[in-house]
């Protein structure tokens, strides 16, 4: 089971190094396929890890002004999916974490054109802070905000957003009393896949484009989450 794991975040890993984002969205149903304890505090820490390494590498082009404002609605919907995670401890989590990700799948997929302003990072932030804690999927939400920046600038922005992001929705986690030692030994478990995809990443990234990756990982994530659905 861990070493399939293992493999999961890793090929999550080379496609958010290549490309910015889709870790979370390509790794996070397949890991609760396997065991949903791995969903969210264990895949948030594989993100965050990987999300630092690609940001502190392409530090340059990061864009502290939408960075900020981002987090700032991220921070208040990290503290709204902390609740809500808490208060649904003992339900059925697969079929919520099913329902959030196909969510996600439909944000990536509405083509929506949205000016990037205060508001949208603001809603964006909130939205992706929300999914992000409840489910480890941070992307869509801020992604749709973000997509027709230029390509360097968008995925060390994204990269930037989701390492911070992710110590926050842990932390909120972690106060909600849903995330501690055991989660975090989790997390840790899945460091060699993170290593191993950043490592794999330009090699990915040279014989893959941002279509193709983005096309898989919808495709892969949909077909997760209706198994979660459905088992």
């Amino acid at each position: 089971m861990l070493v399939t794991a293992v493999i999961i975040v890793a090929a999550g890993s080379a496609l958010q190094a290549a490309t910015g984002m889709g870790m979370a969205l390509f790794a996070a149903p397949l890991l609760a396929l396997i065991d949903p304890a791995f969903v969210p505090g264990p895949v948030l820490c594989a993100v965050m890890a990987l999300s630092a390494a690609v940001a502190w590498r392409e530090r340059v082009f990061i864009d502290r002004r939408i960075l900020f404002v981002a987090l700032l609605g991220f921070s208040a919907g990290c503290a709204i999916g902390a609740v809500l995670f808490a208060v649904l401890i003992g339900r059925d989590l697969d079929r919520v974490f099913a329902i959030l990700i196909l969510a996600a799948v439909f944000l990536s997929l509405a083509g929506l054109r949205i000016r990037i302003s205060k508001l949208a990072l603001l809603i964006g932030g909130v939205s992706s802070g929300i999914l992000g804690t409840m489910a480890g999927v941070q992307g869509p939400p801020i992604a749709l905000v973000l997509q027709h920046e230029e390509p360097n600038r968008l995925r060390a922005t994204l990269c930037a957003f989701f390492a911070s992001g992710s110590l926050v929705s842990l932390m909120a986690l972690a106060a909600a009393g849903v995330f501690g030692v055991a989660k975090l030994g989790l997390g840790l478990e899945l460091m060699p896949g993170v290593v191993l995809g950043f490592a794999v990443a330009p090699f990915f990234a040279r014989r893959i484009g941002r279509r193709q990756a983005r096309a898989a990982v919808l495709v892969i994530s949909t077909l997760s989450a209706l198994a979660l659905l459905l088992r």
